[in-house]
């Protein structure tokens, strides 16, 4: 399964490409599949592309999950493996 990721547009970088940043990290993304971004937009990235533009009401709620689901990730005694959380199957 995979999971995109809410991040903000810091930078846009020419017509195909934007830096963002979640948590204190920056990376720098595809806006080919979804070119509509402006810098402060939070956007939804998958697989280095973004997918959608989102409000930043939604990025804070999905990043707290995310926070939620690492933590009880993290206290379960079966656990996934970092391994399996590279894997992206569909």
């Amino acid at each position: 399964m995979c999971i995109a990721i809410p991040y903000k547009v810091i930078k846009v970088k020419g017509e195909y490409q934007a830096e963002v940043e979640v948590a204190g990290n920056r990376r720098t993304v595809s806006l080919e599949i979804f070119p509509q971004v402006e810098v402060g937009d939070w956007v939804l990235v998958n697989l280095g592309f973004v997918m959608s533009k989102i409000s930043e009401e939604e990025a804070k709620e999905v990043i707290q999950l995310y926070r939620e689901m690492a933590q009880a990730e993290a206290s379960s005694p079966i656990g996934v493996s970092r391994n399996e959380r590279r894997n992206c199957h569909a």
